[in-house]
């Protein structure tokens, strides 16, 4: 399994985060979950071992402390 957050493509905002087989897959689940069309989501992968802290820019908050 790979570990996903899925963004909506309108409000560049994220909308969820999870573990799912394909990106597809994350944007269908997200998409039934929130209630927003499939092809309106985004789904990046994301490597929860290497990651350190999101959000590293000035212009935002830390999520994870660094």
């Amino acid at each position: 399994m790979k570990t996903f957050i899925v963004y909506d493509l309108d409000s560049k905002m994220p909308v969820a985060v999870g573990e799912q087989v394909t990106a597809e897959t994350a944007r269908y689940c997200a998409s039934v979950v929130t209630g927003i069309f499939h092809a309106n989501l985004f789904a990046e992968e994301i490597d929860l071992e290497n990651l350190r802290c999101l959000g590293t820019t000035t212009t935002s908050r830390n999520i994870l402390p660094c």
